[in-house]
């Protein structure tokens, strides 16, 4: 029942618009331009204004954001490798630190001599400078400055269609994807089987 729901959902969503549509008729065409209207009283000049309908495409805004969505999963992929097959990364990079990756012994870098009941390492070690102590904590930071860079960048772009956003959902979900397989899978005993 909830597959068939969600089916119809995303049709109805696919077939709808960002913006409700009266049911008038719109006395402005695609195409509509105002290079064929009369001229501004005093014989000024105006601008064109084209309306179409857009389509998707990736632009070189989504290649940003798009990049920064990949880091942001290879920087969660590499988190799950380090917290759930430490061993096999360990293997694979047998001089690695476990000091610094390993998160069961590096949770400790942010305290004195890693002794919790010492106080903080240095100031602000144990929450807004955390990124600094091990690996963990700077994949975790890696995540969220790249998805909120990514988000800030894309509130800029304005209004668009709804198919629009679906689209760039399915676009932004293949690069988050594929960023945290290029990290976690290499790792994994399953080896995505």
């Amino acid at each position: 029942m909830k597959r068939i729901i969600l089916f119809a959902f995303v049709l109805v969503s696919v077939r709808s618009k960002a913006q409700f549509e009266a049911a008038i008729a719109s006395p402005v065409t695609p195409g509509f331009s105002l290079a064929a209207a009369p001229s501004a009283p005093g014989g000024k000049k105006t601008k064109d204004v084209q309306l179409s309908l857009q389509k998707w495409k990736i632009s070189k805004n989504h290649i940003w954001t798009g990049g920064l969505v990949f880091l942001a999963g290879a920087a969660k992929g590499f988190n799950e490798t380090l917290q759930f097959h430490w061993k096999e990364f360990k293997r694979q990079f047998p001089n690695a630190n476990p000091q610094w990756f390993n998160p069961s012994v590096s949770w400790r870098n942010k305290y004195k001599n890693n002794d919790p009941e010492a106080g903080p390492r240095f100031f602000l070690s144990t929450s807004a400078l955390i990124m600094f102590t091990d690996q963990y904590h700077l994949n975790n930071f890696f995540n969220r400055a790249a998805w909120g860079t990514a988000l800030v960048i894309k509130i800029g772009e304005g209004k668009k269609p709804i198919k629009h956003y679906l689209l760039d959902l399915l676009y932004y979900g293949v690069c988050h994807q594929a960023g945290f397989a290029a990290t976690y899978y290499p790792f994994s005993k399953y080896k995505g089987k």
